[in-house]
Parts: C-alpha cells; structure tokens; sequence
C-alpha cells in the first residue's frame, strides 16, 4: 500500500532511508509486489461495506494493475527525495523477518471486486507521482 502518510507502508521506510542517506533494497532484486493506493483500498472497502448482500462469504485481494519491480519502485522513491547515490544491495535476511518474509513476487488480481462491486482504482501507480507521495509522507511526520 502506498499514499497518505505511508506511516506503515514500505515507501515510508525507503524515503527515510533516502533523507538518511542509506538505502538499502533487502532480498531478490527481480521480486515484483502488487500495490494500492490507500484511497483506493478505502474506496474499495465502503464499495463492499455498501453492497453486503452481494459479498455474502466473498474474500477480496484490492490492488492495482501494476506489476513493478520492488527495486525499481525504492528507485523511484528515493529520487522523489533527491538522493542520486546508489542503493546498496543486502540480503533479505539482513534486513530482518519483514523483509524475509516479503522476498518473493507477490502479485494478486482485483478481478474479484472490479467483476462485482465495479472498483477501479483511480491512482494508477506509486510512479505517476512519486514527489507528491513523499510530500504527503513528510507533511504527516511529527515535527523534529
């Protein structure tokens, strides 16, 4: 998930690498991930919340259509900031449970909830903007 604050999201966790000016991308390189922007999974959560007879024992997957690489979407973010520096490489095991646990393509549809509730998200990819997420990131952090 990415936009907002992203107080949780890992786009947070490379712009503060990138204003530190330490990088780093954790595991497998060619790793993809699906995203969603976090109006998008609000919006596709009042879509479900409103419609409860047609999503009666339904499970839904909400992303968007992209299918980026994780290392070229920490590229983007960490030129949102202004870091022109490398991004270093480390293991997923270096960086902890969270990235050893994320170290894998996870790719998911949203055929599901387009088919039956007509969701579609309106942001199209953390890349189209990148600069205003980060603004947003930095605006919601507390003042130093």
């Amino acid at each position: 998930m990415y936009g907002g604050p992203a107080s949780t999201s890992m786009t947070g966790q490379w712009f503060a690498a990138a204003e530190a000016g330490s990088p780093v991308f954790y595991g497998d390189t060619a790793k993809r991930w699906s995203w969603v922007h976090v109006d998008d999974l609000a919006d596709a959560y009042v879509r479900i919340l409103d419609n409860p007879a047609a999503v009666d024992g339904e499970t839904f997957v909400i992303a968007d259509d992209q299918r980026l690489a994780a290392l070229d979407m920490q590229r983007t973010a960490v030129r949102a900031v202004g870091y022109t520096g490398e991004i270093a490489l480390e293991s997923a095991e270096a960086g902890g449970m969270m990235q050893m646990a994320a170290d894998q393509d996870e790719l998911v549809t949203s055929a599901k909830v387009r088919r039956l509730l007509g969701w579609s998200p309106r942001h199209t990819s953390f890349t189209d903007d990148p600069t205003r997420h980060y603004r947003a990131w930095k605006a919601a952090r507390p003042a130093a």
